[in-house]
């Protein structure tokens, strides 16, 4: 029996206030992304696989209609298989790189929040302070400047702070504002020293973003390399067929389109092979 499609994720999901507040757990692209992403995949996808089975159907060693025609569907399929290939792991890319800025800019409003709580202001007027500062820095389209104008307005509005940060934590799809939240709500609860978790929870996110950053820099020229191997058989096999047209004619035959696909088929695997090795957090 076929198992039933789990649902999406929702893109919003409503606050404790009733309004249409992030979901960070998935990314969907807006409409200029999707045309942009898309042309982009299709246009590289659709150039690759002229290199590799662009020229079939020569006769004497001279295009022939059959050879225009067949350019253009190889063209047209494999763009439109690198589009739906790599649209999804454009895609991850993009919610990976918002949840770093929203990671980044949360450690950043617990730097204000601990400040303000030091000068001896109550938990909610140091919000209010943290949401006020944050504007220094931030604009308000940026993402942790919505959730502080929405914890501020549910303390306006008669909510708890337990349940703004509770609302926040779950939808952030981060285990540092997740586990924030509820350290905070059984702070406000039973009684403790805010300010206390307020600087620890910042010193373990600065421990982690440093030792990623720290990573990604050792893991630089490996990607840098990784990027490079994948290019190499495009652009050895485009000066092959541009200088010696007569040898790379070889490729388009039956042999040949049959070793190129195996080819093709090995440099994808390898490249998501690679990807995965060198991707880290």
């Amino acid at each position: 029996m076929a198992k039933k499609n789990e649902p999406k994720e929702p893109k919003y999901y409503p606050s404790p206030l009733n309004n249409e507040m992030l979901n960070y757990k998935v990314y969907y692209m807006s409409v200029g992304e999707k045309i942009l992403y898309f042309l982009l995949t299709f246009v590289l996808g659709g150039l690759v696989g002229y290199v590799f089975y662009g020229g079939l159907f020569k006769y004497d060693g001279e295009a022939t209609t059959a050879t225009y025609i067949s350019n253009v569907v190889v063209f047209a399929a494999v763009g439109l298989i690198a589009a739906k290939v790599f649209l999804p792991a454009i895609n991850e890319s993009l919610l990976k790189k918002r949840n770093k800025q929203l990671q980044k800019q949360f450690m950043d409003m617990l730097e204000g929040l601990s400040a303000s709580l030091s000068a001896g202001n109550t938990v909610n007027d140091s919000f209010l302070n943290a949401r006020n500062d944050m504007r220094n820095q931030y604009t308000d389209d940026d993402y942790i400047i919505k959730e502080l104008d929405e914890i501020v307005s549910g303390l306006n509005n008669g909510r708890t702070l337990e349940e703004m940060l509770a609302d926040f934590g779950k939808r952030s799809n981060n285990e540092d504002v997740y586990n924030f939240s509820n350290v905070m709500s059984n702070c406000y609860r039973l009684g403790g020293n805010f300010n206390d978790v307020v600087r620890r929870t910042r010193g373990i996110i600065g421990d982690k973003i440093s030792i990623s950053e720290e990573i990604d820099t050792k893991l630089a020229s490996n990607k840098l390399q990784h990027n490079a191997m994948c290019i190499m058989p495009i652009a050895l096999v485009a000066m092959l067929k541009v200088a010696s047209p007569d040898f790379a004619d070889n490729l388009s035959s039956m042999l040949g389109v049959l070793a190129t696909t195996i080819a093709v088929g090995i440099f994808v695997a390898s490249y998501f092979w690679g990807k995965k090795i060198i991707d880290i957090g």
